[in-house]
């Protein structure tokens, strides 16, 4: 199926299918992001997580490939169209490298760069955010970033959690820290219900489109599809 079909099938399930979330906590995944990147994070802000029914392999291919990548940040701004993302450097995710995620605005096209500031296959994945053309951050927040951590568990199921930090630079935050709280809460789960949704479809196809990308053969997960 063509990535271009396959996001649209999964995005017109996304309405019927309800968000299934694993038990999010505030575990020690959080330190390791800490130490496996060079980039101070800023304040931990929450954490949201989904079991996605497909085997990590398959899980954190989608997540370091930039194909999708679009689609599933995007998905709680239905006022932006997704036009794609690409690595800067490399085919996918590495530290020190660039995703840019391209949209489409009633103002025209702009885009969002996220740096790679931890990736440890096929544990962690962490972005910094550089720029916001897109304009989708909440004002008055900055050094925001989104650090993913994968989790296998019984049954070919992974857990994937989400996590935010940021800081706030507005004098008006503890007036205005609930209502980002809650949007950034909402964003969360929009983006792991979307991904887990691309995720899962990945996994019904005999070839899914993915990225071959190297995976520890200690966590490989039994049964994953290789290309």
């Amino acid at each position: 199926m063509p990535h271009s079909g396959f996001v649209i099938a999964v995005t017109l399930a996304s309405v019927s299918l309800p968000l299934t979330p694993a038990l999010a906590q505030q575990g020690p995944w959080s330190a390791r992001a800490h130490s496996l990147s060079d980039t101070p994070l800023a304040s931990f802000q929450g954490v949201s997580c989904v079991s996605i029914h497909a085997p990590r392999s398959i899980v954190w291919r989608l997540l370091v490939a930039p194909e999708y990548a679009a689609a599933w940040f995007f998905a709680d701004s239905p006022k932006l169209r997704p036009r794609g993302a690409h690595y800067k450097k490399g085919p996918t995710a590495e530290k020190g490298d660039v995703l840019t995620l391209e949209a489409t605005t009633s103002e025209g096209p702009r885009h969002l760069d996220l740096s790679v500031i931890a990736a440890a296959p096929p544990d962690i994945l962490s972005f910094l955010v550089r720029s916001d053309e897109a304009d989708i951050l909440d004002k008055g927040i900055e050094q925001v970033s989104f650090t993913f951590e994968l989790e296998s568990v019984p049954n070919g199921v992974t857990d994937l959690y989400l996590a935010s930090h940021y800081d706030s630079n507005s004098p008006f935050w503890a007036i205005l820290s609930p209502e980002v709280a809650r949007h950034q809460r909402e964003r969360r789960r929009s983006i792991l219900e979307r991904f887990r949704l691309i995720a899962e479809e990945a996994a019904r196809l005999t070839d899914p489109p993915l990225h071959d990308v190297p995976v520890a053969e200690s966590a490989r997960d039994p049964g994953a599809t290789r290309k």
